[in-house]
């Protein structure tokens, strides 16, 4: 993994998104964009440690021991959908809700459950914080 100022501009990105979701009116559009935004910096950041790991599987074995790794999985489930559809009440939706089943396959459903029902700005602070430590272990 190298560039690290894009990495930090990441970070930033995912830093950005929580303080717009936690300043935003629940359901606004505000909201919405801060947690597409949010989402997508996550996945964009999770590529990049991904990348600086010796293998694919030294990335999930490192992710699936943490729980906010685990976290970090159940946002990425939602890559290339409309984040913020799966929101109500400033949490995500739970895994069983019709919304989430027509949205989600079996696989992302299944990393989907980490985050389910849990507050979404707290959810992105557990990711950045996993992501922000992974940046430093995944070149070593």
């Amino acid at each position: 993994m190298s560039d690290p100022e894009y990495l930090a501009t990441l970070l930033s990105a995912i830093d950005g998104g929580i303080a717009r979701i936690s300043a935003a009116e629940s359901g606004s559009d505000e909201y919405a964009s801060a947690i597409d935004d949010a989402a997508d910096a996550v996945f964009r950041l999770r590529e990049k440690v991904k990348a600086g790991y010796s293998g694919k599987k030294a990335y999930y074995l490192a992710a699936s021991t943490d729980p906010k790794g685990i976290r970090v999985e159940g946002i990425s489930a939602l890559h290339g959908k409309r984040a913020h559809e799966l929101v109500r009440d400033g949490g995500w939706m739970h895994a069983d809700s019709s919304t989430v089943l027509e949205a989600l396959d079996d696989d992302r459903i299944s990393r989907y459950h980490a985050i389910a029902g849990r507050g979404v700005a707290q959810t992105f602070r557990d990711a950045r914080e996993y992501l922000a430590a992974a940046v430093a272990l995944a070149d070593k």
